[in-house]
C-alpha cells in the first residue's frame, strides 16, 4: 500500500514538474523584441513625427515622452499600433526625449528602446508693444515692457551714442523690467540710448529688437535764479547749472502763483541764460526756472525753482541796427560778377532800402589798388560817397577821415582808417548823430596781419527829441578754423573778451546800452558768442523774436539758390541785456519760388538788421 502511494505523489511531481518547464518557454515566444531603427522628422513648432522599425509579433506600441531624460518631467504616454507618431500641441523650441516599446497582446511586452532627442523649431519672440521709461533719481533710471509671446528672456543694451557705436553695455534678465543703476550724473545732462533684444529660451537665432530709444536721468532744480537786467519790453535771468541739464524751460506770469502765464521760453543750447523780449513794458513779472534733459523721447525734468520778480523798463524808443560783411574788394575770385564796381550799388541798394540807423559794415578796407579802383580812393571811401545820396554818413571812430597826400599834406595819413581793418559804422543822419569823435579797440593779433585786428565804436544820440543815447560797436573776428574750432576758437574768445572789457573800461562806453555789430565768424553754439552772452549781451535771434529768413545762412560764398541751414550764422547783431529785441530779420531779395537771388548779388554774406527798443 505505501509502495503505491509513493508511486502515485512522485507521478503527480513529474506531471508538475512538466508544466513548469513548459509555461516559460511559452512566455519566452510570446515577447517581442526591443523596437530599433528610431527616426525622427518633420521637425517643427509645435510637433515633431517619431517613427520606428516594425516589430516582429507585436500587436502595438507603447511610447513615452518627456521634458528630461530621465523621464520624470511633462511626461506623456500613447498607444498605437502603427510604427509612427505626431505628437501635436507640444511647446515650440523645447528639447523632448522620446521612447518606445512593443507590445503582444495585453501581457506581454518589451523593454523600452534607446531614447531619441528632439528640439522643436522656436517661434520668433513678438513684437515689443509697450516700453515704459521713467527716471528714478539722478543715477538710475527705469525700464519696463510687456512681455511679447514667445519671450522667455531678454538682453538689455545701453550705449551713449544713438547708433551704440560707444560705451556698449549689455546686461541679461529674466524680468520685462530692468533699473539701471550704474549711471553718473552730470553737467550738462546727457542720453543714454537703449534697445532690448527678447530671445525665445536658449535659441540665439530668432531674435527680436526693440525700437531704439532715448531714456535720461531726472535733473536737479535750478538754483540762484535772478534777473540780470530789465529792458522795456524783455528781462535778462541767469541761473546757477544744475545736475543732469540738457537744456532749462523759463516761465514768466504777471501773478506769483503762475496762474496767468504769459509765455514760457526754453534753451537750446543748455547755457544758463536766457532773455525774454516780447513783455509788456512798466511792468511786474515773476519767473521761475527748471530743468530739463533729453533731445526726442522720454524727456526729463524738474520740478520749477523758487520765484523771482522784477518790473520791465518804461517804454523806449525804437532802433534799427544792421550789420553787413561787403566783401573786400580786392577778393573778387578774377569773377566780373563779383567785382566792387559791378555790385557796390547793389550793396549801397541793401543799406539804404533797409531802414537801418546804424549800419556796421566790414572788410571795407583802406585798400586803393582793388581791380577797377583809381589807386587813390579806398573801398570804404567809395562807399561813403555812393551812401551819402541815401542819407548815410561814415562815423569817424577816432579817425580824421583823410586818407591821400592831397588832403592831409603828409605821407601815412590813411594809415588810421587802415587800422580799422575794414571795420567802419554808417548812420542815417535824420535819425541819429554821433557824440564824441569814438574810437577803436585793438584786438588780439593771431596771423600778425598788417592792420591788427579791431573792434570801432561811435556813441550815438537818437534824434527824436528823447535824448537816448546808445553805443554802437562794430567787429569782424579771426577767420581760421570755424568749423574746426580749437586753438582758432580760443583766438576768437581772447578777442571777445578784450572787446568786452573795454566795453566796461573804456570812459564814455560804460553804462550805456549796447549794440554790438559784427562778422563773428562763430555759431551760436560757438564759445566766442557764449562768452558774449555771460559778457551781459543778447543775440537778437532771440527765443521769442519773430524772425525773417532765418533758415539761410548768414554766410552764403555767392552760392545761387544761397544755402540754408538753421544754426550756422556767422553775422550777428547782439544788444546789452537793457535793449528790448522786436525783430530780426536776414536781409536778402530771395524769389520764394526759386529760393535763387534776385538782381545782383551784393557780396558773399547776406545783411543781418534788427528791430530794437533802447531805454529811456
Amino acid at each position: 500500500m505505501a509502495q503505491r502511494i509513493l508511486a502515485f505523489l512522485a507521478a503527480v511531481l513529474m506531471a508538475l514538474g512538466s508544466v513548469q518547464l513548459t509555461a516559460p518557454a511559452a512566455d519566452a515566444a510570446s515577447r517581442p523584441a526591443r523596437p530599433t531603427g528610431l527616426a525622427i522628422t518633420e521637425v517643427k513648432y509645435e510637433s515633431f513625427t517619431f517613427r520606428w522599425d516594425r516589430v516582429a509579433g507585436a500587436t502595438s506600441y507603447t511610447g513615452k515622452l518627456a521634458t528630461n531624460a530621465t523621464f520624470t518631467s511633462g511626461v506623456q504616454y500613447f498607444k498605437t499600433s502603427k510604427t509612427t507618431r505626431k505628437p501635436i500641441q507640444l511647446k515650440n523650441c523645447t528639447t523632448y526625449y522620446f521612447k518606445v516599446r512593443a507590445n503582444n497582446g495585453s501581457s506581454a511586452s518589451s523593454s523600452y528602446s534607446s531614447t531619441k532627442k528632439v528640439t522643436l523649431k522656436c517661434f520668433w519672440p513678438r513684437e515689443f508693444t509697450t516700453i515704459n521709461v521713467k527716471p528714478r533719481s539722478g543715477s538710475s533710471i527705469g525700464i519696463s515692457w510687456t512681455r511679447p509671446k514667445y519671450a522667455t528672456r531678454f538682453e538689455v543694451w545701453r550705449s551713449t551714442t544713438r547708433d551704440f557705436s560707444a560705451n556698449l553695455v549689455k546686461v541679461k534678465t529674466s524680468n520685462s523690467w530692468y533699473v539701471d543703476t550704474n549711471l553718473k550724473a552730470t553737467k550738462p545732462g546727457k542720453s543714454y540710448y537703449y534697445r532690448i533684444l527678447a530671445f525665445n529660451k536658449s535659441n540665439t537665432t530668432n531674435v527680436r529688437h526693440s525700437p531704439k530709444f532715448e531714456a535720461n536721468l531726472k535733473p536737479s532744480v535750478p538754483q540762484g535764479l535772478k534777473v540780470v537786467r530789465t529792458s522795456p519790453n524783455g528781462a535778462t535771468l541767469s541761473w546757477s547749472q544744475a545736475w543732469n541739464a540738457r537744456q532749462y524751460q523759463v516761465r514768466v506770469a504777471t501773478d506769483s502763483g503762475f496762474e496767468n502765464t504769459v509765455k514760457t521760453l526754453t534753451t537750446t543750447d543748455g547755457r544758463t541764460r536766457l532773455t525774454f523780449n516780447s513783455l509788456e513794458p512798466g511792468k511786474k513779472y515773476y519767473f521761475q526756472v527748471r530743468t530739463i534733459n533729453g533731445l526726442e523721447q522720454n524727456i526729463a525734468r524738474s520740478a520749477y525753482s523758487g520765484a523771482v520778480s522784477a518790473s520791465t523798463l518804461a517804454a523806449g524808443v525804437p532802433l534799427t541796427a544792421m550789420t553787413f560783411n561787403v566783401l573786400s574788394a580786392n577778393r573778387d575770385g578774377a569773377v566780373s560778377s563779383r567785382r566792387w564796381n559791378y555790385r557796390k550799388q547793389a550793396v549801397a541798394a541793401t543799406i539804404g532800402n533797409s531802414g537801418a540807423d546804424v549800419v556796421g559794415v566790414q572788410e571795407a578796407y583802406a585798400s586803393d589798388d582793388y581791380p577797377g579802383g583809381d589807386g587813390v580812393t579806398p573801398q570804404w571811401e567809395d562807399l561813403r560817397k555812393i551812401l551819402a545820396p541815401k542819407g548815410y554818413k561814415r562815423a569817424l571812430t577816432g579817425t580824421d577821415g583823410l586818407y591821400s597826400y592831397q588832403q592831409c599834406g603828409t605821407e601815412g595819413c590813411w594809415k588810421d582808417e587802415y587800422q580799422l581793418d575794414g571795420n567802419h559804422i554808417f548812420y542815417k543822419a535824420s535819425a541819429v548823430k554821433p557824440v564824441g569823435k569814438g574810437g577803436r579797440i585793438s584786438l588780439p593779433n593771431p596771423d600778425g596781419r598788417g592792420s591788427g585786428y579791431a573792434a570801432s565804436w561811435q556813441v550815438f544820440e537818437k534824434l527824436d527829441g528823447s535824448g537816448v543815447r546808445f553805443a554802437a560797436v562794430n567787429t569782424h573776428l579771426y577767420a581760421a578754423g570755424i568749423t574746426k574750432r580749437g586753438a582758432d576758437e580760443d583766438r576768437r574768445v581772447a578777442q571777445v573778451n578784450t572787446i568786452l572789457a573795454a566795453l566796461e573800461g573804456t570812459p564814455g562806453l560804460a553804462g550805456l546800452p549796447v549794440v554790438l555789430l559784427g562778422d563773428l565768424n562763430s555759431h551760436e553754439d560757438h564759445r566766442p558768442v557764449s562768452a558774449l552772452l555771460a559778457g551781459g549781451l543778447a543775440d537778437t535771434a532771440g527765443l521769442d523774436v519773430p524772425r525773417t529768413k532765418a533758415n539761410f545762412n548768414s554766410s552764403h560764398g555767392f552760392l545761387n539758390p544761397p544755402p540754408s541751414t538753421y544754426g550756422t550764422q556767422i553775422d550777428y547783431v547782439m544788444v546789452s541785456n537793457d535793449v528790448a529785441v522786436k525783430k530780426w530779420e536776414l536781409v536778402a531779395d530771395i524769389d520764394p519760388t526759386t529760393g535763387r537771388f534776385v538782381g545782383t548779388i551784393p557780396s558773399d554774406h547776406h545783411a543781418v538788421k534788427a528791430l530794437l527798443t533802447l531805454p529811456r
